[in-house]
């Protein structure tokens, strides 16, 4: 575990550098205040400054010997990788249906529940988010070839 917290610590300062770069092209200042780049730079900092001093914490730690996936870490990477897989289906399915499928993978995989339930509670889902959101509150979700 010792080496995920390193590398996490260090992939957490990759992203405050990151976000300190990007921010960094807003402007810093306004006509009547700060910018639309002052907070996401300070942001950054902060969270550049935070990943050092963990990842500093964790380089003097005397346990190194501990394994890098343990149980728990295991599904964390699963639910990564549901993730990632429906932010790349979203332009195919759209925002409801493929929210709805992220729920029943998640249901399936980390919770072990079965199929029919699974199904049940993506399909409302799907329904909830595009009746509230596309219809209710008239905010534009992304649409798949579904057409949801």
């Amino acid at each position: 575990m010792w080496h995920a917290r390193v590398f996490s610590g260090l992939a957490v300062l990759a992203l405050g550098i990151a976000v300190i770069f990007f921010s960094r092209q807003l402007p810093y200042h306004s006509d009547y205040g700060p910018g639309p780049g002052f907070l996401p730079t300070w942001i950054g900092y902060v969270l550049a400054a935070c990943a050092v001093v963990v990842t500093a914490q964790e380089l003097r730690a005397a346990n190194m010997k501990e394994t890098f996936f343990q149980p728990r870490t295991r599904m964390a990477v699963k639910v990564l990788v549901i993730i990632a897989t429906t932010f790349l289906l979203f332009p195919l399915l759209g925002f409801s249906v493929g929210f709805g499928l992220f729920i029943c993978a998640a249901m399936l995989l980390v919770g072990g529940h079965r199929w029919a339930t699974c199904g049940v509670v993506a399909i409302g889902t799907a329904v909830t988010i595009h009746f509230l959101f596309g219809h209710w509150l008239s905010i534009p979700l992304p649409m798949g070839l579904v057409g949801w």
